[in-house]
């Protein structure tokens, strides 16, 4: 028996019969996402299979080792994150910080939140650095100062970090935030050089 809302063989039939195209089109891009897939497990299976290959080639000392290198960079992320939340609370100046869970940027001072605008932050990418080099871009942690605010569309922060306004650029940026121009002009006369901005 056909399931309700199932077409029956008669009807598959004659959905190939008048829209011969779209059923081509249909089964095709369904051909594919089964492909794409197949690929993609074939690849996790090759580098899950590289990885246990490359890790048996090592000393049980080695093994420790690069364990202990993932934890302790594990960790330290963790640590960077948490001393820029504290850091943002006990701050008495005007400052700026970026919840990056949440996507929220605070006007903050003495413990207070002065304003609350929203965030977008780009993806974790690369960017070319020369024809032949590229280095990553992800989220900041941490804390940063400005150094610079360019009018109403950009806040230039140390290490490359830039706040800016939508409209400025396309879709947020790898390792940059994206406001609302609204919201950046609502802070334009709050911030200056030198102020803290907190990543966390």
């Amino acid at each position: 028996m056909t399931a309700p809302g199932t077409p029956s063989e008669n009807g598959w039939r004659t959905l190939w019969r008048e829209r011969p195209r779209l059923m081509r089109l249909v089964w095709g891009a369904a051909s594919l996402l089964l492909i794409g897939n197949v690929w993609l497990l074939a690849h996790r299976l090759l580098d899950a299979r590289e990885t246990a290959r490359l890790r048996t080639q090592l000393s049980g000392v080695e093994r420790d080792r690069i364990d202990a290198a993932f934890r302790a960079d594990s960790n330290r992320m963790q640590v960077l994150v948490e001393l820029a939340r504290r850091q943002a609370r006990i701050d008495n100046g005007l400052h700026l910080s970026v919840a990056l869970d949440s996507n929220v940027l605070h006007l903050e001072q003495e413990g207070a939140v002065l304003l609350s605008v929203a965030t977008v932050t780009g993806p974790n990418g690369w960017t070319h650095t020369s024809a032949r080099d590229s280095v990553p871009l992800a989220a900041p942690r941490g804390d940063r100062t400005i150094e610079d605010v360019f009018g109403d569309t950009l806040v230039l922060l140390s290490g490359g970090t830039t706040i800016y306004a939508d409209g400025v650029a396309g879709p947020a940026r790898a390792g940059q935030l994206r406001v609302s121009l609204a919201d950046l002009k609502l802070l334009k006369p709050n911030i200056r050089p030198g102020q803290h901005v907190y990543f966390y």
